[in-house]
């Protein structure tokens, strides 16, 4: 380094240093990343008067221009009238948290997660006490309390006082110590001054920001000065729907690196690609000439899942699945497998997620195994498919249906694929209605949780994916705790109707069912023996191949 300074800047100053356009964001640099909850953290921080860190400047000259980033903003852009390009190495998320709180507009980003933080809704509660909690975000408190809290943007506005009412004087007293202690916080500045980007790289690599660090993804992004990975990345991203949008980016350099030929998962995989664009010309043009292809079979991955029975990626048993599914597709250069290859995709397709291959110790030989495997039979049409032992039953019983996994996941889009029906009319449920993974209002105990904690019987049992169906939230809310043998008499009488019903979703309903039976220990008991042998035989069709354990 040529010159290393330091400079205290208080936050009420900083306002209009930032609207200046003084600061650069350069390309090496992640995106926004942080949550709401890291948001309240930094708050929290500056009103206790806690350290913050640092923020990192590369101060330089006008010839590294070409490094700003060209999208992405959350702060105002350069100005080049400023003269030198003051870039933030390391600082982003803090001072971007900083600006948006003080501009004294609604404003919003959208972090790399897809998340919109509105800085307008969070809060500052001036009646805390004691071990409470000071910053909230999107308070749904109920009670009086909710009304008190104060928007963090108006506290830190000019004319403040005019924007918060109804407070006593103590309150009064402490907003203005919250706003006081924000303002005149001493953000420290480290200026280095070098016209190396090389150095500039390996500092940017080597910080941890407020405990968050750089991963896989980040470093290959800052490493990879010849190609711009985290744009194409993006635009790749953008391409998705039905939340694949939001498959990790670091799944995607993998799936990269797998495609260009490196056999190593991980961080390591990722970093040695970088280091051949970056260090062999031909390597970097194989792969921009390749990129189109391989962007394509991203797509066509994404589609084919849907196909699979995953409607959105929030259902999809295992991530890695992605990339081996882009790998098949960028073998065969076509969007459509042949009758031959989709036969052997779906029995890897639920031969991975039921005995969740790509977990534990399975993940690096199961992953590498089906890498090679899908490139064969994307290249030849033709591969042999090799499997892992076969799955326990009592696997059915131990996953809990709250718990997203493979098994669990593997659960509900075998449900989905069945058409479940309404019990109170036999009538089929609207896909759209049973489209959300996190939505539990739609997930029904087939014995009711609370008739079972009154039987003693607990979360381990009640929550297994043996005792869920899909049940449409007004049919839910009808059954309550009822036993089942009394809320099932309300489905129609019509037996082909009743026995389509129940079949939907897998409950068994022959004379001899659990459901049937007065006594709910000795019925429930009966119940999942009797449903583990139905949800065997449904996903073992459903794959065309023996999953299950016998005996």
């Amino acid at each position: 380094m040529e010159r290393i300074y330091q400079k205290a800047i208080r936050i009420q100053n900083l306002r209009n240093l930032i609207e200046r356009g003084v600061f650069a964001v350069p390309e090496l640099q992640r995106e926004f990343v942080w949550s709401a909850a890291k948001v309240c953290d930094l708050l929290d921080s500056l009103y206790l008067q806690y350290p913050i860190g640092t923020i990192l400047v590369w101060q330089t000259d006008g010839s590294y221009e070409t490094q700003l980033r060209k999208n992405l903003h959350v702060l105002p852009q350069y100005d080049p009238a400023n003269g030198e390009v003051l870039f933030l190495i390391d600082g982003q998320q803090r001072l971007s948290v900083i600006w948006n709180l003080i501009r004294g507009q609604g404003a919003q980003i959208k972090n790399s997660d897809g998340s919109a933080i509105h800085f307008g809704q969070v809060y500052f509660n001036p009646y805390a006490t004691e071990g409470d909690q000071h910053f909230h975000y999107r308070a749904r408190l109920a009670g009086d309390l909710a009304q008190k809290l104060v928007s963090v943007v108006d506290l830190l506005a000019m004319g403040w006082r005019r924007r918060i009412k109804g407070h006593g004087k103590r309150a009064m007293n402490r907003l203005e110590d919250c706003r006081r202690r924000i303002l005149a916080y001493p953000v420290f500045f480290v200026y280095c001054k070098t016209t190396s980007l090389e150095e500039v790289r390996e500092t940017f690599i080597r910080i941890n920001s407020q405990g968050m660090r750089v991963d896989a993804a980040d470093r290959a992004f800052a490493r990879a000065s010849r190609l711009n990975l985290r744009s194409m990345v993006r635009e790749l991203q953008g391409r998705f729907s039905n939340g694949f949008e939001r498959v990790a980016r670091s799944t995607i350099l993998q799936t990269i690196a797998l495609a260009l030929g490196h056999r190593d998962l991980g961080e390591r995989g990722i970093d040695a690609m970088v280091t051949k664009l970056e260090s062999e010309d031909d390597e970097r043009a194989r792969f921009e000439r390749i990129w189109p292809k391989l962007r394509d079979a991203f797509c066509s991955a994404a589609d084919f899942l849907l196909e699979l029975g995953v409607p959105n990626f929030d259902f999809l048993p295992s991530e890695p699945m992605f990339t081996i599914l882009t790998l098949f597709f960028y073998h065969s250069g076509g969007p459509r497998p042949t009758r031959s290859a989709k036969v052997l995709l779906r029995k890897w397709f639920w031969a991975t997620a039921v005995g969740a291959r790509y977990s534990g110790r399975g993940y690096r030989p199961n992953l590498m195994a089906d890498a090679t495997f899908a490139a064969k039979l994307g290249g030849r049409g033709t591969a042999k498919l090799l499997l892992m032992a076969k799955v326990s039953v009592h696997m059915l019983r131990q996953t809990d249906y709250s718990r997203p996994g493979p098994l669990s996941n593997a659960f509900f889009c075998l449900l989905r694929a069945l058409k479940p029906r309404f019990l109170e009319d036999g009538a089929e449920i609207p896909v759209e209605d049973i489209s959300s993974r996190a939505n539990r209002n739609d997930k029904h105990h087939i014995f009711p949780r609370a008739l079972l904690s009154e039987h003693d019987i607990g979360p381990e049992k009640f929550n297994s994916i043996l005792n869920i169906c899909y049940l449409a939230a007004r049919e839910n809310m009808k059954i309550g705790k009822r036993i089942p043998r009394f809320y099932l008499n309300d489905v129609p009488r019509n037996a082909r109707v009743r026995t389509r019903a129940l079949a939907s979703h897998l409950i068994p309903s022959s004379p001899t069912s659990g459901v049937w039976n007065s006594s709910v220990r000795a019925g429930f008991k009966a119940f999942l023996d009797q449903r583990s042998a139905l949800l065997v035989r449904a996903f073992e069709k459903e794959a065309g191949i023996r999953l299950f354990e016998r005996g």
